[in-house]
């Protein structure tokens, strides 16, 4: 790895659509002011789509657990669930990239409730009658059990009832929620760091992901106190989030991947993935992909900068990945639905169920997107949308 001056791979669009500027702060700020342009990381979008999309594979395990290959073929798509892990280094990335110093606290949180809170609520609350229609006699239950998903509280609660309640999903919501409260103060202590200091940094987080699975070693997902310390409690997920606010920050510096780039960091995804399909599930979890999630991110974020090619900025990407959240928040919702109608049996049916789950998945996905997540954003923002810069960040308003 090696740095050269950031102002050397930063592009500008003249009509501004590739830059957004925050305006000046005053006041209760967690930093001096700044109207540094933000570039748009394209590409960041595009891979949150395919992260998704690896989430999504892992789930429709469900469909294949009454055929005849149900067993066979779990291995191969189980380490999907990993994808979760890139999403938390990826948030720390944006949410670093796009901060500018001046921002306040107040209105940071204020933003971040605006991106996530209508969408999600409205996630959590369609398993309701869902589970009314399915199973009746669970409905009281599946309530209690809910009732601290509606504050996202349950991924604290080292009970599987709780923290997979209804829209499972929603755990990963609990997390980044908590993450959301720990920027303001986790963004003053990285910027204030030297690079050196970040690098060790850097070090002690990878170390804090590997070594509690190893120490634990729990053999089956969701089942033990284990499983959850390792792979749902905040604090342990919350390493891989300042892990991509140190990324963001080193590229932000001028750091770059001079020998891996785009196509060799997904190598080492495709390579640590084909490790995990015969490894034990502590470790495909988290610990086998994060590395390689990282250097993709980072090498994406480079790619955009640098203005070299990747697939990952086509617009049919990009716009997939600006519905990822929605689609994440939704798609588990039609798989049980399908799941419910179809139950398949054989290999063929469990595959068609898969794609038409695909297809609902999307179309649900829109929906959420179009008439929930940027209208009630727009309005809880004041009125106004902001410019999307890739990965999950905004900046600026329109």
């Amino acid at each position: 790895m090696s740095a050269t001056p950031a102002s050397r791979s930063a592009r500008s669009d003249p009509a501004g659509a590739r830059h957004g500027r925050r305006p000046e702060q005053q006041g209760g700020s967690f930093g001096a002011r700044s109207s540094t342009p933000v570039t748009r990381l394209d590409s960041l979008t595009g891979l949150r789509f395919l992260a998704a999309l690896l989430v999504f594979a892992s789930h429709t395990l469900a469909f294949f657990d009454r055929t005849p290959i149900g067993t066979s073929l779990h291995p191969s798509l189980e380490p999907g669930a990993a994808g979760v892990s890139f999403f938390f280094i990826l948030s720390g990335f944006v949410l670093t990239w796009t901060h500018r110093p001046g921002d306040r606290a107040g209105p940071f949180y204020r933003r971040r409730f605006a991106r996530i809170a209508p969408s999600y609520w409205v996630a959590v609350a369609l398993f309701i009658p869902m589970t009314a229609v399915a199973r009746p006699e669970e409905t009281g239950s599946l309530l209690l059990h809910m009732a601290p998903q509606f504050l996202g509280l349950h991924a604290w609660i080292p009970d599987r009832d709780y923290y997979w309640a209804g829209n499972g999903v929603t755990w990963s919501i609990s997390c980044e929620m908590f993450f959301y409260a720990m920027f303001p103060l986790l963004i003053v202590w990285a910027v204030r760091m030297s690079q050196r200091a970040r690098w060790w940094a850097a070090g002690v987080l990878a170390a804090l992901v590997v070594i509690p699975p190893l120490v634990l070693r729990p053999l089956t997902h969701g089942v033990s106190v284990a499983d959850w310390a390792i792979f749902i409690f905040p604090v342990q997920r919350l390493w891989e989030f300042v892990l991509g606010i140190l990324i963001a920050l080193w590229i932000r510096n001028g750091g770059r991947l001079r020998l891996l780039g785009l196509r060799g960091s997904l190598g080492l995804v495709v390579l640590a993935y084909t490790v995990a399909v015969f490894s034990p599930p502590y470790l495909i979890w988290v610990v086998l992909l994060f590395v390689p999630f990282a250097l993709t991110i980072a090498a994406a974020a480079q790619a955009d900068l640098d203005g070299s090619r990747s697939v990952f900025r086509h617009p049919v990407l990009v716009k997939l990945g600006e519905w990822s959240f929605a689609f994440y928040l939704t798609h588990q919702l039609v798989i049980r639905a399908v799941d419910y109608v179809l139950a398949p049996t054989t290999a063929g049916q469990a595959i068609a169920a898969s794609v038409l789950s695909l297809i609902g998945a999307l179309a649900s996905a829109f929906v959420l997107y179009t008439f929930v997540e940027r209208p009630l954003e727009k309005r809880l923002r004041g009125g106004s949308l902001p410019i999307s810069l890739g990965g999950t960040g905004h900046a600026g308003r329109r």
